[in-house]
C-alpha cells in the first residue's frame, strides 16, 4: 500500500519542492518503506511506500516515461493481475516482473479515464496527462482507499490524507460547519465535501477529472438493485457462493509476511477465518486470529440479547484448525482517551466509536511487532455474506405472498418452538408504515431515538443548522424505520460507508487491511441472490449458515446472543471520569467547541454517572457510550483542526 500527493501549477509556474517536501514528510507515516517525489517543471508527485506484497519489491513510482506522455502515482492492491495482463496482452513472465502500479499505467495508456473498470482490488490513483494538461483521479466502488483533492485558481492538489494539503500555503485546517453538524448527528457522509472547508474527496466508484480548468466528476461504478440471479435449486446457491466466498479470501491471502484477522464470535470474522486458515493450509501457512477481550474475570452486566466473552466461540473456531495460532487481546487499563489524540492526529477526523480504539489499535501494533502484514478483517459483511434477509417478511407482505409467508413462519417456528406470530408483527409490517407513523408508536412505546439522546449537538446550533431537516435532504432517517426493499436498502448503506481513512490508519502501523466480505465481485453476488436465500429453512442468514455449517462450531452457529465490543466500557469511562473532566474544562476554555458540542449537557451526564448495575440498559449506553464518548472525540477533533499546520 502506498500513500500519494501531487501539486500541479496550471499557470506554468515552477513546483515549490519546499511544499513538495512537507507533503512528502506527512504522509511517510503511511508509507514507511520507500519515499519518492518527482518533479517536472509545474508538476510534482509523491508516492510513500509500505511493502505487504512481493510485488511491492519492484515498485518504482511515481511513474513518468516522457515518450508516452502520461504520469502516474498509485496507492492499493490489484487482485486480478492475471486478467489485466492478459486484456493488455503482456505475456504471464513478462507481468511476473512488474508490480501492480506498473500493470495499471499500461491500463491507463490503454483506457485513460476507463481504466478503473478494469480494476478489482482495493485502490486511488491520480494520472497527469501533461500535453493535455488533465489530471485525473479515481477510487474503487467500496472506497477501501482514500483520496483527498483541493483547487484554488491555477493549482490543483491531491493527497491520501487532508494532512498533506495543509502542507499547501494559504490552505488551513477549517472545519466545514455543515459537514461537522452532520459527523456529530451520525448523518452519513454523501457528496464529496469534507470536514475540511475547500477539501474535497472522490468518491468511492468516481473518478474525478480536471483537464483546462475544468472539473467534472461521474461515477464508473453503481451496483445494480434490479439485477436478480436464477440459479436451479437451493444448492445451485451455495455452490456459487461457496465459489465467490473463497475466491474473495484467496485475493486477499497475496502477501510478502505473515497473515492475520481479527476473530470475533459472530458469523462474518468466523466465516472469513475459517477459509482463510483453509487456503493457507493448503500451502501450509499459518495464520494469527485476534480477538478482543474485556479486562480479565471481567463480570459486568451487558444488555439483554448480548454477551461478552467472545472468546468461547474463538477459541472452539480455533480448535478446528491446526495452522491458527489464537492471540487474545485484553485492554483493560486503557481509557477512551487514551488513544483518541493519536486516532484523531492519525485519521484526520474523528473516530466514532472511541470506546474500540484501545483494542483496535492494540491489535495492530501487536500484529506489527510479529512481522504480520496482512489483516483480514469483515466489516462489510452485513451487506454481503451475513445479510439477515429480514425484510423479506415485510417484502412477502406488499406483494400479497401469504401463503409463502406462512411456509416461512412454519419454518421458522420449527426452529423455534416458542414463536409466535405477533413476533413476526413488527418485522412484518414496520417497513410499510408511513413514516409519521411509524415515528408516533416508536414515541409511544418509548423507543424513539431523538436527536439528544445519541448526539452530544449544541441544542441552539442543532436548532440553527435545522438538523431534521438536513436528515430528510440526507436521506437519513432519524428514527431508524426498517425498509422493505432488502437490496436497495444494502446498496444505499454501502454508498453512504466511507473506509478509506480507518485502511491508511492501520497502514501507520506497518499493515495492510483487507476485507474480504467488501470484495466488489463477491457484493455483487450477494446483492443478486433472492431474499428467499438469506431468509429460509427456517432461519436467518441462511445463505451463509448452509455454507459454513460444517465449518464453524455450535458455539457460533447456535449461539442466540451477539457478541458485544468492549463490554467492559463502563469501567473503562469510570477510570477515565477525571479525563473526562478535564477534557470537558478544555472545551469550555476553547473558542468554538462550545458553539458545536453540549458541553453542559455532558458535564450533567458525568455528575449523573449511575452504579454498574444501570449502565446495562439501552438508555445508559446512548447516554454515554454514544453520546459522550463520540461528543468528547468530536471535541478532540475540533481542537486538532484549530492547531496551528504542520
Amino acid at each position: 500500500m502506498s500513500a500519494i500527493a501531487g501539486l500541479i501549477h496550471f499557470d506554468a509556474s515552477a513546483v515549490d519542492r519546499d511544499t513538495l517536501h512537507r507533503m512528502q514528510t506527512l504522509l511517510t507515516p503511511y508509507g514507511r518503506d520507500a519515499q519518492h517525489s518527482w518533479h517536472r517543471q509545474n508538476v510534482g508527485l509523491i508516492r510513500t511506500l509500505l511493502r505487504t506484497t512481493a510485488e511491492d519489491r519492484l515498485d518504482q513510482q511515481p511513474l513518468w516515461r516522457g515518450h508516452e506522455k502520461l504520469a502516474l502515482v498509485f496507492d492499493g492492491r490489484i487482485d486480478n493481475r492475471d486478467e489485466l495482463s492478459e486484456k493488455l496482452e503482456i505475456a504471464p513472465e513478462k507481468a511476473a516482473l512488474m508490480a501492480d502500479s506498473e500493470l495499471v499505467y499500461h491500463a491507463c495508456l490503454r483506457w485513460e479515464t476507463e481504466t478503473p473498470k478494469h480494476l478489482l482490488g482495493d485502490f486511488a490513483l491520480a494520472c497527469w496527462q501533461p500535453e493535455r494538461q488533465h489530471l485525473w483521479l479515481a477510487r474503487d466502488p467500496l472506497g477501501m482507499r482514500p483520496l483527498y483533492w483541493y483547487q484554488r485558481d491555477d493549482l490543483v492538489a491531491f493527497a491520501t490524507m487532508p494532512k498533506a494539503l495543509f502542507a499547501i500555503p494559504g490552505l488551513t485546517k477549517a472545519i466545514s460547519e455543515e459537514q461537522l453538524h452532520d459527523y456529530v448527528c451520525l448523518i452519513p457522509m454523501s457528496g464529496p465535501e469534507t470536514l475540511y472547508k475547500d477539501v474535497y474527496r472522490v468518491e468511492p466508484g468516481q473518478v474525478v477529472s480536471l483537464e483546462n480548468g475544468e472539473m467534472n466528476a461521474h461515477f464508473y461504478h453503481r451496483f445494480d438493485p434490479e439485477r436478480e440471479l436464477q440459479l436451479e435449486s437451493d444448492e445451485a446457491y451455495v455452490d456459487a457462493f461457496r465459489e465467490q466466498f473463497e475466491q474473495a479470501v484467496n485475493r486477499r491471502l497475496r502477501s510478502n509476511g505473515p497473515i492475520g484477522a481479527e476473530l470475533s464470535s459472530g458469523l462474518d470474522s468466523s466465516s472469513v477465518t475459517a477459509t482463510a486458515a483453509k487456503l493457507l493450509a493448503e500451502h501450509n501457512q499459518s495464520l494469527a486470529a485476534y480477538t478482543a477481550m474485556p479486562r480479565e474475570g471481567f463480570d459486568g452486566p451487558v444488555p439483554q440479547g448480548r454477551h461478552a466473552d467472545e472468546s468461547l466461540g474463538a477459541k472452539a473456531l480455533v480448535r478446528r484448525f491446526d495452522n491458527i495460532e489464537h492471540i487474545i487481546i485484553r485492554t483493560g487499563d486503557e481509557t477512551p482517551l487514551d488513544q483518541l489524540q493519536e486516532a484523531v492526529e492519525l485519521l484526520d477526523r474523528a473516530p466514532l466509536n472511541a470506546c474500540n480504539m484501545a483494542w483496535w489499535i492494540a491489535i495492530r501494533k501487536d500484529a506489527a511487532q510479529r512481522g504480520i502484514k496482512v489483516l483480514l478483517t469483515g466489516s462489510m459483511g452485513n451487506f454481503s455474506i451475513s445479510y439477515d434477509g429480514y425484510p423479506y417478511l415485510a417484502w412477502l407482505v406488499r406483494k400479497g405472498r401469504w401463503l409463502t409467508l406462512y411456509k416461512v413462519y412454519k419454518e421458522l417456528k420449527q426452529h423455534q418452538p416458542t414463536l409466535r406470530w405477533r413476533k413476526l408483527v413488527r418485522p412484518c409490517l414496520s417497513p410499510l408504515l408511513p413514516n409519521f407513523l411509524w415515528r408516533l408508536r416508536e414515541s409511544v412505546q418509548g423507543r424513539a431515538f431523538g436527536l439528544k439522546k445519541y448526539s452530544a449537538i449544541n441544542p441552539d446550533w442543532s436548532k440553527k443548522m435545522g438538523s431534521q431537516q438536513r436528515a430528510k435532504q440526507a436521506d437519513f432517517d432519524t428514527s431508524f424505520q426498517p425498509a422493505w426493499q432488502g437490496r436497495l436498502q444494502r446498496i444505499q448503506a454501502i454508498h453512504k460507508t466511507e473506509n478509506g481513512d480507518y485502511n491508511a490508519l492501520a497502514n501507520a502501523y506497518g499493515l495492510e487491511m483487507r476485507d474480504p466480505t467488501a470484495d466488489v465481485r463477491l457484493i455483487e453476488f450477494c446483492l443478486a441472490v433472492p431474499e428467499s436465500q438469506y431468509l429460509g429453512g427456517g432461519q436467518f442468514k441462511w445463505l451463509l449458515r448452509r455454507l459454513m455449517k460444517d465449518v464453524l462450531p455450535p458455539e457460533i452457529l447456535d449461539v442466540k446472543t451477539r457478541g458485544l465490543q468492549s463490554a467492559d466500557w463502563p469501567e473503562q469511562i469510570d477510570r477515565a471520569i477525571p479525563q473526562i473532566r478535564e477534557e470537558l474544562e478544555k472545551l469550555k476554555a476553547h473558542g468554538s467547541a462550545s458553539d458545536y458540542l453540549d458541553i453542559k449537557g455532558l458535564e450533567k451526564a458525568l455528575d449523573d454517572w449511575p452504579s454498574n448495575n444501570a449502565l446495562n440498559s439501552q438508555e445508559a449506553e446512548l447516554r454515554y457510550r454514544i453520546r459522550m464518548l463520540r461528543g468528547l472525540s468530536v471535541g478532540r477533533f475540533i481542537r486538532y483542526a484549530d492547531e496551528q499546520n504542520e
